[in-house]
């Protein structure tokens, strides 16, 4: 699990498959928010739509960081 925070905006992120999901947009409320991108399955969407109806993302769902990319857990 990593820590949300301002250093993950702009990063692009990747489910489990290796399924380009989007770009975080900004940080809100310990939550990534993402732009996604057009096509994405209704099951990842679905897993990944908050309260708002925004795309984002919950610590818990993240496996690892690396300098541009971020990459989610296989539950996702």
């Amino acid at each position: 699990m990593e820590h949300i925070t301002d250093e993950l905006v702009g990063k692009h992120v990747e489910g489990p498959n290796g399924e380009a999901i989007g770009k975080v947009t900004a940080v809100e409320a310990d939550k990534a928010i993402l732009k996604g991108e057009s096509g994405l399955s209704a099951s990842t969407e679905s897993a990944l739509t908050d309260d708002n109806d925004r795309l984002a993302l919950e610590p818990e769902q993240i496996e690892t960081v690396s300098d541009d990319t971020i990459y989610l857990h296989a539950d996702v």
